[in-house]
């Protein structure tokens, strides 16, 4: 058979295929002699890699609330040179079109204990001020940080009109644990609750409210960041599930409704690994908890064997969740190798498939925007030259960002005939549009039936990122449906691709 297709001219082969699609799909006893030749050669060219995709309209799984990304390192981004580039190809139409950022509770900002006021702007300076201003570089470091994050999510919000904003804590103010020397979570040190329950709650609903003095209404907030963490040398805070949602009940959600902001959500556990955020949180009293988190970085076991990086397998907490929003709050490449090709971009596109419709999260928010520096923990870096660097991660982000929204329900998504493929389908029930992501890890370009049950659309578009593409999110001509209302696709080796259409 190979050698049957060498022989035929390629527009010929084209308008053989382009028949046999429609023939092969409908059946008409009257066909002809060439009618059945071309069904014969276009079989012939679907039997590599081939799959057949079914999108049903009725069946729907849960609601997304968006993507996003942690507005830290927060004075390397206020310092760029290119910071508004790099906000707009985060934040911004051109770019990712993210609808979140992830922002810290900082443990260095002044505390009145009697007032409850947290002070999260420096005295004598604006956020408008340049990074070379006197009034700037007078700062303490733990100034700047504050002011960037305030310029950082200020700026966001003026800009782009991003609706959800939210932060984690790190780590209490020092003098509030059990360890008041140590930022880390080393040897158990974490928040001493036989004082500093009530003043770190208020230390909290005070930050949130200070923010919202200055224009800033926080989405929710979390009093931990990988609570379990009692390795490292950066900022953190041990927790065991029972104090923490102690903590959330009796002090926390008092302390939010006291300063008015009983519409505040709370966030919690945000656990390092999946399968340590579902122990944790199984466990652990959430009834004052309004939207369960987790990290996406690999499990336990793996990290004891010296692995890092992205979790290739997460599984579906095995816990009811209540109806609450499923959050994957943080997730990044930090092996420490930086891979900008495609091999970074589908363990990426793996991770967010995984999450996404496996473990069906609500919302997906990567570690980090930019780093002015190469480096697989952030989306965007910088060259020696000071241009910005794309790793393919970046497009790949894009694939889910751009073409799936806020308020899209991801809905079912069948594959058959094909092994390789990872798909995954979601909707706007208000408007109709539909987004059908395709990743192909394998190294063979795959042809694909799409079959729509339950709905029809006049044509779809995709939208390629690949080892090949060259343009960011690389579009192609409008795709034609077949008579019976199907669709021919075409797969590129090592890719992810996105088709998007209105359903009729």
């Amino acid at each position: 058979m190979k050698k049957n297709l060498k022989g035929i001219a390629l527009p010929a082969l084209a308008v053989l295929f382009a028949g046999s699609c429609t023939k092969n799909l409908t059946s008409n006893p009257l066909q002809s002699d060439v009618n059945k030749l071309a069904s014969g050669v276009a079989a012939a060219a679907l039997t590599i890699d081939t799959a057949t995709i079914t999108l049903n309209w009725g069946t729907v799984y849960q609601k997304i609330d968006g993507f996003g990304s942690f507005a830290g390192r927060a004075v390397p981004f206020f310092e760029a040179a290119r910071r508004d580039s790099f906000m707009q190809l985060l934040w911004g139409e051109p770019g990712l079109q993210l609808n979140m950022i992830r922002g810290e509770v900082l443990h260095t900002y002044p505390f009145d204990k009697p007032s409850g006021v947290v002070t999260i702007k420096p005295a004598g300076v604006s956020i408008d001020d340049a990074a070379n201003s006197a009034a700037y570089l007078a700062l303490t470091a733990d100034q700047k940080e504050q002011l960037a994050q305030l310029w950082i999510l200020k700026k966001v919000k003026e800009r782009y009109q991003v609706p959800i904003m939210f932060a984690s804590t790190w780590t209490p103010p020092l003098y509030m644990k059990t360890n008041t020397s140590s930022e880390s979570a080393k040897n158990f040190n974490g928040l001493n609750y036989s004082c500093c329950s009530t003043d770190f709650a208020n230390y909290l609903a005070g930050f949130v409210k200070s923010y919202q003095n200055e224009g800033l209404s926080f989405y929710g907030i979390s009093p931990t960041n990988e609570p379990e963490n009692v390795f490292s040398d950066w900022a953190s805070s041990y927790w065991t599930a029972s104090h923490l949602g102690q903590f959330i009940t009796n002090n926390l959600r008092p302390a939010l409704n006291a300063q008015s902001l009983n519409t505040t959500k709370i966030i919690s556990s945000e656990n390092a690994a999946w399968g340590t955020a579902n122990s944790f949180l199984s466990g652990m009293d959430k009834s004052n908890v309004d939207i369960l988190a987790g990290h996406g970085y690999v499990e336990i076991g793996d990290l004891i064997l010296g692995k890092r990086g992205l979790n290739q397998n997460p599984v579906t907490w095995n816990y009811a969740t209540g109806n609450r929003p499923v959050w994957m709050t943080e997730a990044s490449d930090d092996s420490g190798t930086y891979d900008a090709t495609m091999t970074g971009g589908l363990k990426l596109a793996i991770n967010m498939h995984k999450f996404l419709a496996e473990c069906n999260v609500n919302a997906y928010v990567y570690w980090l925007g930019m780093l002015s520096f190469n480096n697989n923990e952030s989306l965007l870096g910088t060259n020696g030259d000071g241009t910005i660097s794309y790793p393919k991660t970046y497009d790949v982000m894009g694939q889910y960002s751009r073409f799936v929204h806020a308020g899209y329900y991801r809905f079912n998504s069948t594959l058959a005939n094909n092994s390789t493929l990872k798909i995954s389908a979601f909707k706007d029930p208000a408007t109709g549009k539909f987004s059908l992501v395709i990743i192909n890890p394998g190294g063979n370009e795959t042809h694909c039936r799409l079959n729509l049950s339950g709905f029809a659309a006049g044509s779809i578009t995709s939208y390629v990122t690949s080892a090949a593409s060259s343009t960011h999110w690389q579009q192609s001509a409008a795709i034609a449906p077949q008579t019976n209302g199907s669709f021919v696709l075409t797969v590129p080796a090592t890719s992810v691709i996105t088709f998007t259409g209105t359903a009729n």
